[in-house]
């Protein structure tokens, strides 16, 4: 708080020098005058001045008069008139033209006239801090009311029966209704009749109940157009926690609905082109597996009638050519049928319990064969942890026959190893396989296109090794069919190791 400044008025010299000498008990300036006009001036300059303290009876205008006039100047300021007699008519006079807080009678006793100053002082101290307050709310009031007006969301004031007393000029834009248009009118008539009834129910129970509501609306502008809100609804309470209005903050969605709604459709249409594709491989494959078998069968049968007929030297080589191509056309559409009844939600698991060193050695024969074409050295690993597991034994066999095929495959003079061991995770029990390989590797751009359908790390790498890039995306869909996963991971030039994990104990759905 600011020193005080007290303005004594009188044109006795002596009172003066006194009032100069109580005051000083306090933290105060002490200005003084001889006359009311002499005052008038002070008062000016000196302003803000916090406590006036006059004489009644002085030259050229007397006490009751000199105040009048400062009142005017400084209506704030507490004044104490200082008469050497009371007179009933001079005090009336003085309270209802000047506004005089207290009287202080001559010869002054200093501690009642010090309680006067302290008790003027005090209510001057309060009443100033309280404009404080009132202007740093009105100030408040102002920027809040400035930041709804340019809110880029719309905003609803209603009383607590829901009759709308101010929207904010992005509602206007919105909605297209002025505020005289909607004032005094219920928000219903931004109803477009496409939401449940059920819903403006919920609502209104909500905010009566003092409570936040959020959620959507679909409503009607003025010119008929539907449009999307998002909207937060809220009570405003009095200080005795009364609700006296609701305001909404509304946020223009329809743009993001329409967005949505077209994602929707997008999405739905690329399903049912996926099903009717799936839905034609499977058919196609069908179609074709049929004759293919039969040129297989009757390759090996030719070259068994030629063999016996004793000119096998002659067409024996074109039949195995024969039996090779169609052998692997056989497989590719096996594949695409594989592929078309997963995505079709047609594939099924089988699950059984069986002994997984098994399965490591039946992979391990047919293999074998593959690894050693290109010089390659097969070794397997089967911890006492990977003892039995309930999955589906066929597909398993499918996968690890797949991932050791490409490692035979992308290797040359090299070493492929099986691992197997089963471990608890958050997951509860898994059976983890890994294959890994010194072959080719692959680059981290290579990486992130492995599990491709009809994919392979580069079109250089499907002319010097063939293959369709079906089968590892056939055995990623396999494994996760199943509640499992196959993680990759590979450094160029140096080699890859693929990780299977299946559950130990799969459960049929």
């Amino acid at each position: 708080m600011c020193m005080h400044k007290i303005l004594v008025v009188d044109d006795e010299l002596e009172f003066l020098e006194l009032m100069k000498v109580i005051l000083s008990e306090l933290d105060s300036e002490v200005i003084t005058a001889t006359n009311g006009i002499e005052a008038i001036e002070k008062l000016k300059e000196s302003a803000p001045v916090s406590l006036i303290i006059s004489d009644q009876k002085m030259p050229l205008m007397t006490g009751t008069e000199f105040l009048q006039t400062a009142i005017k100047l400084s209506p704030l300021t507490p004044r104490i008139l200082v008469t050497a007699y009371q007179e009933a008519g001079v005090m009336k006079d003085s309270i209802n033209k000047a506004g005089v807080f207290r009287f202080i009678n001559k010869p002054i006793n200093v501690d009642d006239t010090l309680n006067i100053v302290n008790l003027a002082l005090s209510n001057y101290d309060e009443m100033i801090g309280k404009m404080e307050k009132a202007e740093e709310k009105d100030e408040l009031i102002h920027k809040l009311f400035r930041g709804i007006q340019c809110s880029p969301a719309s905003v609803v004031i209603t009383d607590k029966n829901g009759i709308i007393e101010y929207v904010n000029p992005k509602f206007e834009k919105l909605t297209g209704y002025t505020l005289e248009e909607v004032k005094g009118k219920n928000p219903r008539i931004q109803k477009s009749g496409e939401m449940p009834q059920e819903e403006y129910k919920k609502m209104w129970e909500t905010i009566v109940s003092g409570d936040d509501w959020h959620g959507q609306f679909h409503n009607k502008n003025k010119n008929g157009e539907f449009y999307w809100e998002s909207a937060t609804i809220s009570p405003i309470k009095n200080n005795e926690g009364e609700i006296t209005h609701f305001i909404a903050i509304k946020e223009d969605i329809t743009e993001l609905k329409n967005t949505e709604h077209a994602l929707r459709a997008a999405k739905e249409k690329a399903e049912e082109a996926t099903k009717a594709k799936s839905i034609f491989l499977a058919n196609m494959s069908h179609e074709l597996r049929t004759p293919l078998n039969a040129i297989i069968g009757y390759s090996e049968l030719l070259g068994e009638v030629a063999e016996e007929e004793g000119v096998g030297a002659t067409i024996v080589p074109d039949l195995e050519k024969i039996h090779s191509a169609g052998s692997h056309l056989l497989g590719l559409i096996n594949n695409i049928l594989d592929l078309s009844k997963t995505e079709a939600g047609k594939m099924e698991a089988h699950q059984e319990f069986f002994e997984i060193p098994l399965v490591v050695d039946e992979v391990h024969s047919i293999i074998e064969p593959q690894a050693k074409k290109n010089g390659n050295v097969v070794k397997v690993a089967i911890d006492k942890s990977a003892d039995t597991m309930t999955s589906d034994r066929t597909k398993l066999l499918q996968i690890l026959i797949n991932l050791m095929g490409n490692a035979c495959k992308f290797t040359k003079d090299g070493t492929i190893t099986l691992e197997a061991y089963c471990e608890s995770g958050k997951n509860g029990e898994q059976a983890i396989f890994k294959i890994r390989d010194t072959g080719i590797g692959m680059t981290d751009e290579q990486l992130d296109k492995v599990f491709q359908e009809f994919t392979q790390a580069d079109s250089s790498t499907t002319r010097q090794y063939g293959g369709t890039g079906l089968g590892l995306a056939i055995s990623r869909l396999f494994a996760r069919m199943q509640g499992g996963n196959i993680m990759v991971q590979s450094e160029f030039g140096k080699g890859s190791v693929f990780t299977l994990t299946l559950p130990k104990n799969k459960k049929n759905a």
